[in-house]
């Protein structure tokens, strides 16, 4: 089995590099220059998450790939469909001071015995290598142009297993729909002050945050989501909707029964999996 690797140090926190490098676009237009077509196919929204896969048109060949991990600090897909035996790729990111360490690894398997191992030697490797150089490049040029967004903190509060999610009541286009509790960080905050704030503001209730959950989120506001998990303060308060038509508490079964907003459905499977 064939396998190369390639790093590259990016100015922007974990979050914000995991966001770039799960998002459709570093796919479909990041490794253009090098004449690759990259294309989202089933179920791909703006980030991607298990179980989406990917079309890449390399060197006349098609590629479908499919994502089996999509973590916080890592990505990993392995081949469905093309003219290799075998065929893994793994992201791992890891935060060094202000920056972030991306590391890609690639490990292949080609048919044709000793011509397709010529053919790795001769051609094959360089090819990858450059498509690795070009994936960073990529995911550094998105993350670095979302580090200075202004960040909106999402709130993932649970309570005896179950997590609590709020109907919209306005604006028109979004009543009904479902959220995470959550705003806007305001001058002389931190995140975690935020949550706090937001959820005294939209649940009546204290909470204490506890840590954090998945990538950044992008949003079309040119602002940037950030999920914070947290606790109640008091186990025996009772969230109430101030600001929206309704509070409910959730299972993971209960997740994708609910028409969730367009930017919170991207987390469900970081929640399923802070349920379980």
């Amino acid at each position: 089995m064939a396998v190369l690797r390639n790093t590259g140090l990016i100015e922007a926190p974990l979050a914000t590099v995991g966001a770039a490098l799960r998002h459709t676009r570093t796919a479909e237009t990041g490794l253009a220059a090098l004449g690759v077509r990259g294309e989202a196919l089933t179920g791909a929204g703006s980030l991607l998450v298990p179980g989406d896969e990917l079309a890449f048109r390399l060197a006349g060949f098609t590629l479908t790939t499919r994502i089996v991990r999509a973590d916080a600090d890592r990505l990993s897909s392995v081949l469905v469909g093309g003219p290799l035996r075998r065929l893994e790729h793994d992201t791992v990111l890891a935060q060094v001071g202000p920056r972030t360490l991306l590391t890609d690894s690639v490990r292949w398997t080609t048919p044709l015995g000793v011509l397709g191992r010529f053919g790795d030697v001769a051609v094959g490797r360089k090819l990858v290598l450059d498509v690795l150089a070009a994936r960073v490049r990529a995911v550094r040029e998105l993350a670095e142009s979302w580090a200075s967004r202004t960040i909106v903190v999402g709130t993932a509060l649970v309570h005896e297993g179950r997590l609590l999610a709020q109907q919209r009541s306005y604006p028109a286009a979004h009543a009904g729909r479902w959220e995470l509790p959550g705003g806007r960080v305001e001058a002389g905050e931190d995140e975690a002050d935020a949550v706090v704030r937001e959820c005294r503001e939209e649940l009546d209730v204290d909470v204490r945050p506890t840590g954090r959950l998945g990538t950044d989120v992008p949003l079309d506001n040119g602002m940037l989501l950030r999920i914070h998990t947290a606790e109640l303060k008091d186990p025996g308060q009772v969230p109430r909707a101030v600001e929206h038509r309704e509070v409910r508490w959730l299972t993971a079964a209960d997740l994708p029964t609910l028409d969730w907003l367009e930017t919170d459905r991207v987390l469900l499977h970081d929640l399923r999996a802070l349920l379980r």
